[in-house]
């Protein structure tokens, strides 16, 4: 076990101390004094620093209260460990904004980790969100240059009605009327003039009514509508994301507070300590604790 090396003030103060101790221990109580129990004890913590401060005496009574000195309360006081926030206050920052709870900690490695994860799932957000509000504006005016639609803003039902029929009057295959004339049957099978109230009331006409020119060009607005909703449905995966790493970045702020807060408490325990008591007979015992 290799031993660390005192430095010539902390020696002179710890010799100084026992000195103290070993003339009060030699001294017999006087006449008539209460002795001290064995359970009385005076504990001295030293502090492991250099420029620790030097006790000049001490008077020991049956009910003085025990002497502490620690590395927290010794030297200037901002030379001391900072403070850490609570775990409940950087689990919040990690869930507001993954990252701010390890900033708070002092990680900024880890911190810059999640800001960067943070950025690019937004950043994924907005591209998608961009790209399907472009390829949605191309298969609507596609509708209207080439299958005579006369609106731009109408539900998602419609533009897929849009392009899965060739036209939307009319009679054959292709033809929505007749889509929609099937289901009138289907409902009122029995009532012929209420079938004719359910096609005029569900069938598109006026500036919703279309008529594609080109097979080929339905098929290409088939393709650009696909597009568009596959980018909207890939922004959406952002929202998965971004929750993740919040919960990741909660877990890591709790494993790090912890570990930071054993590390502190660790170093609180480095130091010297001096255990002293009276004994019923007039003596003295000190006990001198050291951790290396």
């Amino acid at each position: 076990m290799r031993m660390h090396s005192k430095s010539p003030s902390r020696a002179a103060s710890t010799s100084a101390i026992l000195l103290l101790l070993a003339l009060a221990a030699s001294v017999p109580p006087a006449a008539g004094a209460t002795p001290l129990s064995l359970e009385r004890l005076t504990p001295i913590e030293l502090a492991a620093r250099d420029d620790a401060p030097e006790t000049s005496a001490a008077t020991d009574t049956p009910d003085a209260a025990p002497l502490a000195l620690d590395a927290s309360s010794a030297g200037d006081a901002d030379s001391g460990p900072a403070a850490l926030p609570g775990k409940r206050k950087a689990l919040l920052y990690s869930l507001l904004l993954p990252g701010a709870g390890e900033l708070s900690l002092g990680a900024k490695g880890r911190a810059a980790g999640f800001f960067a994860a943070e950025g690019l799932i937004w950043t994924h957000y907005i591209w998608f969100q961009v790209a399907g509000h472009l390829r949605r504006d191309d298969y609507i005016e596609q509708a209207q240059l080439n299958a005579n639609v006369g609106v731009s803003d109408a539900s998602d039902d419609y533009w897929r009605i849009v392009g899965q029929y060739e036209r939307s009057s009319g009679s054959g295959p292709g033809s929505y009327e007749e889509e929609i004339r099937r289901e009138g049957r289907e409902i009122y099978p029995d009532d012929p003039a209420a079938q004719d109230a359910y096609v005029a009331e569900n069938l598109p006409s006026g500036d919703r009514a279309w008529s594609w020119s080109d097979p080929n060009l339905q098929r290409a607005y088939r393709d650009t509508r696909e597009n568009s909703n596959r980018a909207f449905d890939r922004a959406k995966y952002s929202f998965a994301a971004a929750i993740f790493n919040r919960l990741l970045s909660a877990v890591d702020t709790q494993i790090l507070h912890r570990r930071l807060t054993q590390d502190q408490q660790a170093n609180l325990d480095q130091g010297t300590r001096i255990l002293a008591d009276a004994l019923p007979e007039g003596g003295a015992r000190v006990v001198f604790l050291r951790r290396f």
